[in-house]
C-alpha cells in the first residue's frame, strides 16, 4: 500500500471549504490541510482545527493573489516576478503578517508552508520566503511544499499536462535546488494537478495521481461543500466533485501519512 500525504488546500477561504475539510479530517481522508489566513473569518474557522493538530499537518497557504494588500492576478505575478519587479521587503512583511495570523488562530507555527496558486516558488517571492524561513520557521522544522517533478515534462499524455508544464516553468526546478542547498525539509514528489474544467473526471484522475506520485509524496486536493449563496469562487463546482469522491468508498486503498513519517 503506497504511503502518501494528501493535503486539502484553501482551508479558511470560506465556510463551505472549511466544513468539507473538517468532514474529511473526521473521516481520516486527509493527512494535511493548508490554510488561508487572509480571509475575514479565519480566526473563527481556525478554532475547528484544534482537535486535528496531532492527526494532520496544518500549514500556511501563503497568499499573494486574493484578499491581501499585495494581491495581484497570478498571471501578473508570474510576469513581474520573472522581471524582478516585485518588492521583496513588502513580501517579507506580508509573509510575517500571515504567519502572525496563523499563530493567532492556531496558537503555534505551521507544520509546513506553501503558496496559493504556487506563488511561493516564483522568483523574488521565494527569496522572501527563505528570509522568513530562517527568521521564524527553521527552528520549528517547518517543511515546505515543492512542486518539482523532473519527469513531468515528458509525460505528454498526463492529466493536466499544460498546467503542470506552466508550474514547472515558473520556478519549480530552481526552488527545489535552493531547498536542497539550504537543507530545508520538503516533499520529494508532488501530484494532484488537473484542469478544473475537467473535474467531472476526477474519479478517473485521482488513481492516476496516486500512481504518479512517489512513495511518501504529496497530493494536493481542493474539496468543498455546496455554498448556501452564489459563490465568487471560480472552482466551486470542482470542489464539490472532489469532496464527493474523497468522502465515499471510491477512495483508493492508500496509507495517509504526515510528513514526519516520510523521514522514517
Amino acid at each position: 500500500m503506497k504511503r502518501i500525504i494528501l493535503c486539502a488546500d484553501d482551508y479558511g477561504q470560506n465556510p463551505a471549504i472549511s466544513q468539507a475539510i473538517i468532514a474529511l479530517l473526521e473521516k481520516k481522508r486527509l493527512s494535511a490541510t493548508s490554510c488561508l489566513t487572509t480571509s475575514a473569518d479565519w480566526l473563527e474557522q481556525a478554532r475547528n482545527l484544534e482537535s486535528f493538530k496531532n492527526q494532520a499537518d496544518i500549514g500556511l497557504h501563503f497568499n499573494l493573489t486574493e484578499e491581501t494588500p499585495l494581491a495581484e492576478p497570478v498571471s501578473r505575478l508570474i510576469l513581474k516576478s520573472h522581471l524582478r519587479l516585485l518588492n521583496k521587503k513588502a513580501i517579507i512583511a506580508e509573509c510575517h503578517a500571515q504567519l502572525d495570523l496563523f499563530l493567532q488562530g492556531t496558537g503555534r507555527l505551521p507544520d509546513f508552508i506553501d503558496g496559493h496558486q504556487h506563488v511561493h516558488q516564483f522568483p523574488v517571492i521565494r527569496d522572501a520566503l527563505f528570509t522568513v524561513y530562517e527568521e521564524r520557521l527553521r527552528d520549528n522544522q517547518t517543511y515546505v511544499r515543492c512542486t518539482y517533478n523532473p519527469n513531468s515534462l515528458l509525460r505528454f499524455q498526463a492529466v493536466g499536462y499544460t498546467k503542470q508544464l506552466i508550474i514547472q516553468l515558473c520556478g519549480a526546478r530552481e526552488f527545489k535546488r535552493q531547498l536542497l542547498a539550504r537543507q530545508i525539509p520538503h516533499n520529494h514528489s508532488f501530484s494532484g494537478i488537473y484542469d478544473f474544467e475537467n473535474a467531472a473526471k476526477y474519479a478517473e484522475f485521482f488513481p492516476q495521481f496516486v500512481q504518479q506520485v512517489q512513495e511518501g509524496g504529496l497530493i494536493m486536493c481542493h474539496p468543498g461543500l455546496k455554498e448556501a449563496t452564489p459563490s465568487t469562487d471560480t472552482i466551486a463546482n470542482s470542489r464539490i466533485i472532489e469532496y464527493d469522491y474523497l468522502s465515499t468508498d471510491k477512495f483508493p486503498n492508500v496509507d495517509l501519512i504526515r510528513f514526519k513519517e516520510t523521514l522514517k
